[in-house]
Parts: C-alpha cells; structure tokens; sequence
C-alpha cells in the first residue's frame, strides 16, 4: 500500500477516460472534499458524484447549490409511522399510545431520534417512565439536529446497565463504518470480562447485542441465508462518535 498521494494518482489515472459515479457518503468538512476531488477527472463524459453530507456548508463549499436535494425531515404521519415500527405488533394500554404519539411529535422528524427513544421505551412499561422521557426529550429539543441526537443518544446510553454500557462502548475500538463479524465481537467481549462470569458466556453475550439492537444502538448489517442468525454488524456514526 502506497502513500495517500500515490493511491490518489493511481485512482486518477485509472479513472481516466471512463465513465464513472462516485458516492462519497457522510462528508464532514470542505477540507475532505478538497483531498479527494483532484482524484476524479473531470472530462465531460457523463461522469458524476454524489456527495451525501448533513452540513449544508460542505455541499455549497463543493459546488452543487444548483444540484442539491436536501432531505426534509418527517413529516408527523412519518415520525409515528417510524416509531410505531419500533414496537412491531405490541399492544398497549390507551393512555401509552397517547403518550408515544406526544414523544414521536418531540422527536421532531428526526430518524435516529426516534429509533433510539422508541428503543429505550419498549422496556419501560409505566407510565411514568413514559412522561419522564417525554420530559428529557422536550429538553433536548435544539436547532441542531446531530446535537440533538446526541443528547438523545446520552439519555439512552444512561439507561444501560454497566456491561451493556461497556459492550457498546467497545465498537469504539473499530475504525469507523466497519461491518464487525458477531462471532468476533462476542469472543472479545467474553475476553475482556464484560459479562457475568457465572452465566453460559456465549448466550450472555447473544443476549447483550440482541438488546442492544432493540435499542435501535446497533445496525444489523448482515443476516444468515434463512434470516435466523445476525453474521456482522455495526453502529450509526453519531453513536460512533458517543463511542470512540
């Protein structure tokens, strides 16, 4: 493996001449941009880039303020629909389904926002629990959506026992993005003694990522053939960055 800048000759020159579509997916700062875009020519074939990025300044900075699609956020229908899903096919009492629609409404059409809060509900069964989260949600309301998801984010993480905190914790150790076999995962667990030692370890640890997903905290990336069994996984950036 060469340096940066031989890896971006050698992906310069073997884009030379053809047509191509680059995706460059959650693109921070507009020094990012200017790093890599050397590497594509540009010779008026048809080629293109999409640039995914959640700051507008980045988008602008490259050059697409003509070519953009900014991405509404839910609409109300959409946010209940959302966290609705969460529960699958759950029933509960009248006075929760007035409650969860009031804490969709907060979470103000933000997808992660509402993944993560439904998760953290569906093992809070009074209501009283409810209101309380109804009221952290209200407080974490911001004009910054990846701000609020962070708060949010933080009061979810708050919620976990000590071992699940160190199990999601521990995806921080993993350069960004990565697609983490389970076996793997659960084996580094069990070595590093995050789990009840007078339990099967395995089935401990199965456990622990299967509540971590409920929480809507881990992506499932890929499942076995028959659906049964989940081969690797990973985590949404923002929760990366809670982790790392």
């Amino acid at each position: 493996m060469g340096s940066e800048a031989e890896l971006a000759d050698m992906l310069q020159k073997s884009l030379k001449g053809k047509r191509y579509l680059i995706v460059l997916d959650d693109m921070w700062k507009s020094e990012s941009w200017d790093d890599v875009r050397l590497c594509f020519p540009n010779e008026n074939n048809g080629s293109g880039i999409l640039l995914m990025t959640r700051n507008v300044e980045v988008a602008c900075y490259a050059g697409t303020e003509n070519l953009s699609l900014q991405m509404d956020f839910m609409d109300q229908d959409e946010s209940w629909n959302l966290f609705k899903s969460a529960f699958a096919n759950k029933a509960l009492p009248s006075e929760f389904e007035t409650m969860r629609k009031r804490i969709a409404e907060k979470c103000h059409g933000l997808p992660l926002t509402i993944l993560v809060v439904a998760g953290l509900l569906k093992s809070k069964m009074t209501i009283e629990d409810w209101e309380s989260v109804a009221k952290d949600v209200k407080s974490f309301v911001t004009n910054d959506p990846d701000e609020q998801c962070a708060h949010v984010l933080g009061l979810s993480f708050g919620h976990l026992t000590s071992d699940l905190k160190a199990c999601l914790l521990y995806f921080g150790i993993f350069p960004e993005d990565t697609e983490i076999p389970v076996t793997n995962l659960m084996r580094l667990w069990m070595a590093e003694g995050f789990l009840n030692l007078e339990k099967d370890l395995e089935g401990e640890a199965e456990k622990c990522l299967q509540y971590l997903i409920n929480k809507c905290l881990v992506l499932v990336t890929k499942k076995s053939l028959d659906e049964t069994k989940i081969r690797s996984r990973k985590v949404h950036d923002l929760i990366y960055m809670t982790c790392a």
